[in-house]
């Protein structure tokens, strides 16, 4: 060891100023070693401080040879705000247990639609032969209407929401030329979901309605209704009659079968 070293000493301590982002305050300030800081910033972090999580908004600098190279390094944060279970509300009293298949759009065609991914599912044709499941699962729905929802301005808000299991999946046979042909519908899109692509997917429109479905090459074997104006019960009733299905609206649990 030389003379500066000796009367200077060295150290391989990095000091680390924790800042709270929200008001520009310090929360403190630590000597910490390479070993115990991540080698980059640039992925989403979180770090445990004074029995609180927090993320880091920004690192001052950013990548480990950086810092332990100045020997300084700056963290910008935010408190992890913790929900209280009991303040969570849903804002539909069901969902489907199937999750749709998506995948990145690489193409582009006549038309996108976009939905959620809780609206997946919500207003669909089924077979008339999934009628006793189809009560069995409108029980479940009721009862989230009965003991589980509150108004909340305009808005109905849902403490427990039904996950749909008994129903299981379409599984429809409609030739989809056939359907095209009955809708008066030439030209298809695609279905967008949280921004990605519905795997084998479709969308067609008429005047009143937006229809979305998948496909098993040209076979429908998922309908659903995105859109749609009061005209649209005349053309879910053609439907109906043409493919031997009922629709169901799962949120209000409403039923249209002809007959």
């Amino acid at each position: 060891m030389g003379l500066f070293d000796k009367i200077f000493g060295t150290s391989n301590k990095i000091k680390v100023q924790f800042i709270d982002n929200f008001n520009g305050q310090t929360i403190g300030v630590s000597d910490m070693t390479a070993d115990q800081l991540p080698e980059t910033f640039s992925v989403p972090t979180t770090m445990h401080i004074q029995d609180n999580d927090w993320t880091v908004e920004e690192a001052i600098p950013e990548n480990s040879t950086d810092f332990i190279k100045t020997k300084s390094l700056v963290l910008k944060m935010r408190k992890v705000e913790k929900m209280n279970p009991n303040d969570i509300w849903f804002t539909t009293p069901t969902i489907s247990n199937e999750f749709p298949q998506l995948t990145e759009k690489i193409t582009e065609t006549e038309f996108d639609i976009s939905i959620h991914e809780d609206d997946y599912r919500q207003n669909e044709f089924l077979n008339q032969s999934s009628l006793p499941k189809i009560e069995e699962e409108f029980d479940g729905i009721k009862g989230i209407w009965a003991n589980h929802s509150k108004k909340s301005g305009e808005y109905t808000l849902f403490k427990n929401c039904h996950v749909r299991k008994t129903i299981g999946s379409p599984n429809l046979t409609i030739d989809f030329t056939e359907l095209k042909s009955l809708l008066k519908c030439s030209s298809v899109g695609q279905v967008i979901i949280n921004g990605n692509i519905l795997v084998n997917g479709f969308a067609i429109k008429t005047d009143n309605t937006t229809y979305f479905g998948t496909l098993n090459e040209d076979t429908v074997i998922e309908l659903c209704i995105a859109q749609w104006n009061d005209n649209t019960t005349n053309e879910i009733l053609e439907i109906n009659k043409a493919f031997n299905l009922v629709f169901v609206n799962w949120y209000h649990s409403d039923l249209i079968k002809n007959g």
